[in-house]
Protein backbone atom coordinates (compact mmCIF):
# COMPACT_ATOMS: atom_id res chain seq x y z
CA UNK A 1 0.00 0.00 0.00
CA UNK A 2 1.26 3.63 -1.09
CA UNK A 3 2.14 5.55 2.06
CA UNK A 4 0.63 8.72 0.12
CA UNK A 5 -1.36 9.46 3.07
CA UNK A 6 1.83 10.52 5.64
CA UNK A 7 2.73 13.40 2.17
CA UNK A 8 -0.98 14.88 2.71
CA UNK A 9 -1.17 15.19 6.15
CA UNK A 10 -1.78 19.49 6.38
CA UNK A 11 1.07 21.02 8.33
CA UNK A 12 -0.64 22.52 11.28
CA UNK A 13 1.35 25.18 13.20
CA UNK A 14 0.51 25.60 16.81
CA UNK A 15 0.22 28.65 18.52
CA UNK A 16 0.37 29.40 21.99
CA UNK A 17 -3.00 31.12 22.02
CA UNK A 18 -4.64 28.10 20.10
CA UNK A 19 -4.87 26.17 23.70
CA UNK A 20 -6.79 29.44 25.32
CA UNK A 21 -10.44 28.23 26.38
CA UNK A 22 -10.15 24.51 26.23
CA UNK A 23 -11.12 24.03 29.68
CA UNK A 24 -14.35 26.02 28.37
CA UNK A 25 -17.11 26.28 26.44
CA UNK A 26 -15.65 28.86 23.62
CA UNK A 27 -17.84 32.16 22.98
CA UNK A 28 -16.73 31.96 19.79
CA UNK A 29 -19.32 29.20 18.10
CA UNK A 30 -18.06 26.95 15.16
CA UNK A 31 -20.76 27.47 12.01
CA UNK A 32 -20.53 26.12 8.91
CA UNK A 33 -21.31 29.60 7.47
CA UNK A 34 -18.99 31.48 9.29
CA UNK A 35 -15.87 30.09 7.37
CA UNK A 36 -14.56 29.69 4.43
CA UNK A 37 -14.34 25.98 3.77
CA UNK A 38 -15.94 23.02 5.97
CA UNK A 39 -13.23 22.00 8.38
CA UNK A 40 -13.57 18.01 9.58
CA UNK A 41 -10.53 16.95 11.76
CA UNK A 42 -8.62 13.50 11.36
CA UNK A 43 -6.97 12.59 14.37
CA UNK A 44 -5.69 8.89 13.70
CA UNK A 45 -2.13 6.67 13.70
CA UNK A 46 -0.11 7.59 11.57
CA UNK A 47 2.80 6.60 13.14
CA UNK A 48 3.43 3.86 15.80
CA UNK A 49 2.00 0.26 16.42
CA UNK A 50 -0.97 1.21 14.12
CA UNK A 51 0.21 3.72 11.49
CA UNK A 52 -0.90 1.30 8.54
CA UNK A 53 -4.24 0.86 10.04
CA UNK A 54 -4.84 4.58 10.61
CA UNK A 55 -3.47 5.24 7.16
CA UNK A 56 -6.78 3.64 6.19
CA UNK A 57 -8.74 5.39 7.98
CA UNK A 58 -6.97 8.64 6.51
CA UNK A 59 -7.37 7.54 3.17
CA UNK A 60 -10.78 6.81 2.93
CA UNK A 61 -12.07 10.35 4.78
CA UNK A 62 -9.67 11.68 2.17
CA UNK A 63 -11.07 10.03 -0.92
CA UNK A 64 -14.59 10.74 0.33
CA UNK A 65 -13.56 14.49 0.37
CA UNK A 66 -11.95 14.79 -2.87
CA UNK A 67 -15.53 13.42 -4.36
CA UNK A 68 -17.49 15.35 -2.84
CA UNK A 69 -15.25 18.90 -3.50
CA UNK A 70 -14.83 17.63 -6.99
CA UNK A 71 -19.04 17.43 -7.07
CA UNK A 72 -18.87 20.98 -5.65
CA UNK A 73 -18.67 20.57 -2.42
CA UNK A 74 -21.48 20.94 0.21
CA UNK A 75 -23.93 24.04 0.38
CA UNK A 76 -21.08 25.29 -2.36
CA UNK A 77 -18.23 24.56 -0.05
CA UNK A 78 -15.23 22.66 -0.28
CA UNK A 79 -14.15 20.26 2.64
CA UNK A 80 -11.03 20.95 3.81
CA UNK A 81 -9.68 17.95 6.26
CA UNK A 82 -7.50 19.08 8.96
CA UNK A 83 -5.05 15.87 9.51
CA UNK A 84 -3.20 14.76 13.18
CA UNK A 85 -1.00 12.06 14.19
CA UNK A 86 -1.99 10.56 17.33
CA UNK A 87 0.39 7.97 17.41
CA UNK A 88 -1.83 5.25 18.60
CA UNK A 89 -0.77 7.15 21.75
CA UNK A 90 -3.56 7.63 24.64
CA UNK A 91 -1.38 10.55 25.45
CA UNK A 92 -0.94 12.44 21.62
CA UNK A 93 -4.45 11.34 21.44
CA UNK A 94 -5.54 13.73 24.54
CA UNK A 95 -3.24 16.72 22.89
CA UNK A 96 -4.78 16.09 19.20
CA UNK A 97 -8.02 16.38 20.95
CA UNK A 98 -7.48 19.96 22.83
CA UNK A 99 -5.94 21.48 19.19
CA UNK A 100 -9.36 20.42 17.77
CA UNK A 101 -11.72 21.45 20.10
CA UNK A 102 -9.83 24.70 20.31
CA UNK A 103 -10.12 25.58 16.33
CA UNK A 104 -13.02 26.77 15.94
CA UNK A 105 -13.49 26.17 12.01
CA UNK A 106 -13.50 22.57 12.82
CA UNK A 107 -17.30 21.24 12.98
CA UNK A 108 -16.54 18.15 13.49
CA UNK A 109 -13.76 14.86 14.10
CA UNK A 110 -13.15 11.50 12.43
CA UNK A 111 -10.91 11.12 15.97
CA UNK A 112 -9.86 7.83 17.72
CA UNK A 113 -8.70 4.60 16.14
CA UNK A 114 -7.20 2.48 18.82
CA UNK A 115 -9.83 2.36 21.74
CA UNK A 116 -7.34 4.06 24.46
CA UNK A 117 -7.14 6.68 22.25
CA UNK A 118 -10.68 7.19 21.46
CA UNK A 119 -11.14 7.00 25.77
CA UNK A 120 -8.70 9.73 26.08
CA UNK A 121 -9.72 11.85 23.68
CA UNK A 122 -13.63 11.42 24.30
CA UNK A 123 -13.67 13.50 27.62
CA UNK A 124 -12.33 16.70 25.83
CA UNK A 125 -14.61 16.43 22.97
CA UNK A 126 -17.49 15.58 25.02
CA UNK A 127 -16.45 18.86 27.39
CA UNK A 128 -16.29 20.78 24.60
CA UNK A 129 -19.14 19.65 22.43
CA UNK A 130 -17.30 18.83 19.12
CA UNK A 131 -18.39 15.45 17.59
CA UNK A 132 -15.52 12.72 17.20
CA UNK A 133 -16.65 9.59 15.13
CA UNK A 134 -14.63 6.47 15.91
CA UNK A 135 -13.15 4.09 13.18
CA UNK A 136 -11.93 0.94 14.93
CA UNK A 137 -12.40 1.45 17.96
CA UNK A 138 -14.54 -1.59 19.46
CA UNK A 139 -13.86 -1.44 23.45
CA UNK A 140 -17.69 -1.53 24.82
CA UNK A 141 -16.98 1.78 27.26
CA UNK A 142 -16.80 3.38 23.89
CA UNK A 143 -20.51 3.04 24.35
CA UNK A 144 -20.79 5.16 27.40
CA UNK A 145 -17.96 8.01 26.37
CA UNK A 146 -20.26 10.33 26.04
CA UNK A 147 -22.95 11.80 23.58
CA UNK A 148 -20.59 13.74 21.22
CA UNK A 149 -18.60 10.52 21.03
CA UNK A 150 -19.83 8.16 17.63
CA UNK A 151 -18.39 5.46 15.47
CA UNK A 152 -18.96 3.56 12.80
CA UNK A 153 -17.69 0.45 13.99
CA UNK A 154 -19.12 -2.58 15.36
CA UNK A 155 -18.38 -2.95 19.45
CA UNK A 156 -16.93 -5.86 21.10
CA UNK A 157 -19.99 -7.24 22.71
CA UNK A 158 -21.22 -8.18 19.01
CA UNK A 159 -17.63 -8.42 16.76
CA UNK A 160 -15.94 -10.25 19.70
CA UNK A 161 -18.46 -12.90 19.91
CA UNK A 162 -18.61 -13.40 16.54
CA UNK A 163 -15.36 -14.19 16.17
CA UNK A 164 -15.54 -16.41 19.19
CA UNK A 165 -18.59 -18.32 18.31
CA UNK A 166 -16.84 -19.47 15.24
CA UNK A 167 -14.47 -21.39 17.32
CA UNK A 168 -17.45 -22.98 19.60
CA UNK A 169 -19.38 -23.52 16.87
CA UNK A 170 -16.69 -25.63 15.10
CA UNK A 171 -17.13 -27.62 18.78
CA UNK A 172 -13.55 -26.71 20.07
CA UNK A 173 -13.19 -26.47 23.99
CA UNK A 174 -9.56 -26.49 24.85
CA UNK A 175 -9.36 -22.51 23.97
CA UNK A 176 -5.98 -20.46 24.22
CA UNK A 177 -6.62 -16.17 23.91
CA UNK A 178 -3.80 -13.66 23.40
CA UNK A 179 -5.00 -10.02 23.57
CA UNK A 180 -3.66 -6.64 23.44
CA UNK A 181 -3.38 -5.36 26.55
CA UNK A 182 -5.07 -1.77 26.56
CA UNK A 183 -8.81 -1.04 26.19
CA UNK A 184 -9.53 -2.80 22.78
CA UNK A 185 -7.44 -5.76 24.15
CA UNK A 186 -9.11 -5.98 28.11
CA UNK A 187 -12.84 -5.13 26.59
CA UNK A 188 -12.96 -8.03 24.38
CA UNK A 189 -11.56 -10.34 26.87
CA UNK A 190 -14.03 -9.55 28.55
CA UNK A 191 -16.98 -10.11 26.66
CA UNK A 192 -15.04 -13.56 25.25
CA UNK A 193 -14.37 -14.73 28.85
CA UNK A 194 -18.43 -13.97 29.48
CA UNK A 195 -18.96 -16.23 26.43
CA UNK A 196 -16.90 -18.86 27.28
CA UNK A 197 -18.60 -19.24 30.71
CA UNK A 198 -21.69 -19.45 28.66
CA UNK A 199 -20.23 -22.80 27.33
CA UNK A 200 -18.74 -23.51 31.01
CA UNK A 201 -15.48 -23.28 29.20
CA UNK A 202 -12.66 -21.87 31.09
CA UNK A 203 -9.61 -20.45 28.23
CA UNK A 204 -6.78 -22.34 29.61
CA UNK A 205 -3.93 -19.95 28.40
CA UNK A 206 -5.37 -16.15 28.65
CA UNK A 207 -1.89 -13.70 27.82
CA UNK A 208 -1.66 -10.02 26.95
CA UNK A 209 1.00 -8.37 24.67
CA UNK A 210 1.53 -4.96 24.35
CA UNK A 211 1.20 -2.90 20.77
CA UNK A 212 4.40 -2.01 18.69
CA UNK A 213 6.48 -3.88 22.05
CA UNK A 214 5.82 -7.51 22.41
CA UNK A 215 7.58 -9.56 18.91
CA UNK A 216 8.20 -12.93 20.84
CA UNK A 217 5.09 -15.36 21.55
CA UNK A 218 7.12 -17.90 21.94
CA UNK A 219 6.44 -18.22 25.29
CA UNK A 220 2.58 -17.92 25.45
CA UNK A 221 2.94 -20.55 22.18
CA UNK A 222 4.56 -23.13 24.41
CA UNK A 223 2.54 -22.48 27.33
CA UNK A 224 -0.44 -22.98 25.10
CA UNK A 225 1.16 -26.09 23.34
CA UNK A 226 1.56 -27.81 27.13
CA UNK A 227 -1.91 -27.18 28.30
CA UNK A 228 -2.94 -28.81 25.09
CA UNK A 229 -5.12 -25.76 23.27
CA UNK A 230 -6.43 -26.91 19.75
CA UNK A 231 -7.71 -23.21 19.35
CA UNK A 232 -6.63 -19.55 19.63
CA UNK A 233 -8.95 -16.58 20.10
CA UNK A 234 -6.41 -14.04 19.07
CA UNK A 235 -7.19 -10.46 19.83
CA UNK A 236 -5.14 -9.05 17.65
CA UNK A 237 -4.56 -6.74 14.52
CA UNK A 238 -2.22 -7.38 11.52
CA UNK A 239 1.92 -6.91 12.80
CA UNK A 240 1.09 -8.94 16.21
CA UNK A 241 -1.10 -11.62 14.57
CA UNK A 242 1.29 -12.45 11.85
CA UNK A 243 3.92 -12.81 14.30
CA UNK A 244 2.03 -15.06 16.40
CA UNK A 245 1.12 -17.32 13.60
CA UNK A 246 5.08 -17.39 12.15
CA UNK A 247 6.28 -18.62 15.64
CA UNK A 248 3.07 -20.78 16.10
CA UNK A 249 4.66 -22.54 12.73
CA UNK A 250 8.20 -22.19 13.97
CA UNK A 251 7.03 -24.40 16.87
CA UNK A 252 5.32 -26.70 14.83
CA UNK A 253 2.02 -25.66 16.96
CA UNK A 254 -1.19 -25.42 14.22
CA UNK A 255 -4.14 -24.80 16.59
CA UNK A 256 -7.35 -23.36 14.64
CA UNK A 257 -7.30 -19.34 14.77
CA UNK A 258 -9.86 -17.17 14.57
CA UNK A 259 -8.96 -13.74 15.19
CA UNK A 260 -10.26 -9.90 15.39
CA UNK A 261 -8.01 -8.48 12.81
CA UNK A 262 -8.05 -11.40 10.40
CA UNK A 263 -9.40 -9.57 7.84
CA UNK A 264 -6.91 -7.11 6.74
CA UNK A 265 -4.38 -7.39 3.68
CA UNK A 266 -1.45 -7.20 5.54
CA UNK A 267 -2.44 -9.81 7.89
CA UNK A 268 -1.55 -12.40 4.38
CA UNK A 269 1.54 -9.93 3.11
CA UNK A 270 3.32 -9.60 6.70
CA UNK A 271 2.11 -13.83 7.86
CA UNK A 272 2.28 -15.67 4.27
CA UNK A 273 1.70 -19.38 4.56
CA UNK A 274 1.62 -19.20 7.80
CA UNK A 275 -1.83 -17.24 8.32
CA UNK A 276 -3.37 -19.76 5.63
CA UNK A 277 -6.79 -21.20 7.62
CA UNK A 278 -6.85 -18.37 9.79
CA UNK A 279 -10.54 -16.91 10.27
CA UNK A 280 -11.96 -13.50 10.90
CA UNK A 281 -14.86 -11.70 10.14
CA UNK A 282 -15.77 -8.71 7.43
CA UNK A 283 -19.06 -6.81 6.35
CA UNK A 284 -18.42 -8.33 3.05
CA UNK A 285 -19.05 -12.11 1.65
CA UNK A 286 -15.40 -12.06 -0.98
CA UNK A 287 -16.58 -14.33 -2.84
CA UNK A 288 -19.89 -11.75 -3.33
CA UNK A 289 -18.77 -7.99 -2.45
CA UNK A 290 -21.93 -5.73 -2.94
CA UNK A 291 -21.95 -3.40 -5.70
CA UNK A 292 -21.31 -0.28 -3.69
CA UNK A 293 -18.87 -1.77 -1.45
CA UNK A 294 -17.07 -2.83 -4.99
CA UNK A 295 -17.31 0.34 -6.88
CA UNK A 296 -15.44 1.73 -3.50
CA UNK A 297 -12.63 -0.55 -3.46
CA UNK A 298 -12.26 0.10 -7.30
CA UNK A 299 -11.56 3.64 -6.30
CA UNK A 300 -9.53 2.87 -3.22
CA UNK A 301 -7.55 0.47 -5.38
CA UNK A 302 -6.92 3.31 -8.19
CA UNK A 303 -5.72 6.15 -6.05
CA UNK A 304 -3.89 4.02 -3.15
CA UNK A 305 -2.73 0.42 -4.37
CA UNK A 306 0.97 -0.27 -4.27
CA UNK A 307 1.88 -2.11 -7.40
CA UNK A 308 -1.28 -2.72 -8.89
CA UNK A 309 -2.14 -5.03 -6.39
CA UNK A 310 -5.94 -5.07 -5.30
CA UNK A 311 -6.78 -4.93 -1.03
CA UNK A 312 -9.77 -4.77 0.54
CA UNK A 313 -10.26 -3.91 4.06
CA UNK A 314 -12.71 -2.86 6.77
CA UNK A 315 -11.42 0.17 7.63
CA UNK A 316 -11.54 2.64 5.13
CA UNK A 317 -14.96 2.29 4.08
CA UNK A 318 -16.16 3.11 7.15
CA UNK A 319 -14.29 6.43 7.49
CA UNK A 320 -15.59 6.78 4.45
CA UNK A 321 -18.89 6.54 5.28
CA UNK A 322 -18.32 8.76 8.09
CA UNK A 323 -17.57 11.63 5.98
CA UNK A 324 -20.86 10.90 4.00
CA UNK A 325 -22.55 11.06 7.18
CA UNK A 326 -21.37 14.64 8.32
CA UNK A 327 -21.94 16.23 4.77
CA UNK A 328 -25.55 14.62 5.32
CA UNK A 329 -25.53 16.72 8.55
CA UNK A 330 -24.55 19.75 6.74
CA UNK A 331 -27.06 19.48 3.90
CA UNK A 332 -29.55 18.89 6.32
CA UNK A 333 -29.31 22.18 7.78
CA UNK A 334 -26.63 21.62 10.31
CA UNK A 335 -24.50 24.56 11.03
CA UNK A 336 -23.07 23.83 14.20
CA UNK A 337 -21.23 21.46 16.22
CA UNK A 338 -24.07 21.19 18.21
CA UNK A 339 -26.55 20.62 15.59
CA UNK A 340 -23.89 18.21 13.90
CA UNK A 341 -24.42 15.68 16.98
CA UNK A 342 -28.20 16.40 17.00
CA UNK A 343 -28.40 14.73 13.30
CA UNK A 344 -26.50 12.22 14.14
CA UNK A 345 -27.57 11.21 17.09
CA UNK A 346 -31.20 10.86 15.30
CA UNK A 347 -29.52 9.27 11.71
CA UNK A 348 -31.82 6.24 10.84
CA UNK A 349 -31.39 4.20 7.63
CA UNK A 350 -28.65 6.04 6.46
CA UNK A 351 -27.04 4.01 3.31
CA UNK A 352 -23.38 3.46 2.83
CA UNK A 353 -21.24 1.54 1.24
CA UNK A 354 -21.26 -0.84 4.55
CA UNK A 355 -25.05 -1.36 4.73
CA UNK A 356 -27.77 1.13 6.13
CA UNK A 357 -26.40 2.18 9.45
CA UNK A 358 -28.77 4.01 12.75
CA UNK A 359 -26.88 5.14 15.94
CA UNK A 360 -28.43 3.53 18.75
CA UNK A 361 -28.72 6.03 22.03
CA UNK A 362 -25.28 5.22 22.40
CA UNK A 363 -23.84 6.43 19.27
CA UNK A 364 -22.94 2.80 17.89
CA UNK A 365 -23.99 1.43 14.76
CA UNK A 366 -24.01 -2.33 14.27
CA UNK A 367 -22.31 -3.72 10.96
CA UNK A 368 -23.72 -7.02 10.31
CA UNK A 369 -20.83 -9.67 10.10
CA UNK A 370 -19.92 -12.77 7.88
CA UNK A 371 -17.12 -14.97 8.58
CA UNK A 372 -14.36 -15.07 6.45
CA UNK A 373 -10.89 -17.48 6.13
CA UNK A 374 -7.47 -17.22 4.33
CA UNK A 375 -7.69 -19.79 1.80
CA UNK A 376 -5.05 -19.51 -0.71
CA UNK A 377 -3.40 -16.75 0.12
CA UNK A 378 -6.65 -14.86 -0.13
CA UNK A 379 -9.44 -13.69 1.77
CA UNK A 380 -12.98 -16.43 0.90
CA UNK A 381 -15.99 -16.84 2.90
CA UNK A 382 -15.96 -19.43 5.60
CA UNK A 383 -17.53 -22.88 5.44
Amino acid sequence: MKKRFVACVMTVVVVAGLFAGCGKKKEAESSVSGSETIKIGVGVPMTGGSAELGGRVFNGAELAVEEINEAGGVKGKKIELVSMDDKADPKEAANVAKLFVADKDIIACIAGYNSSCTLSGAPIYNKEGLVHIAVGSSSPKVSTAGDYTFRVWNSDVYRATFDLNVIIDAGYKKIGIIYQNDDFGQGALEVAKERLKEEDIEPLVAEGYLLGETIDFNTVITKMVDTGCEAVFAIADETELAAFAKQCVQQGYTPFISATGTYNPSVISLGGDAVEGMVGDSYFDPDNVPEKAKEFFDKYNDKYSANGERTEDPTSPCAYAAIYMLKAAIEDGAETREDIQKYLANLKDFETVVGSLSFDENGDVKIPLVAVQIKDGAFAAYK
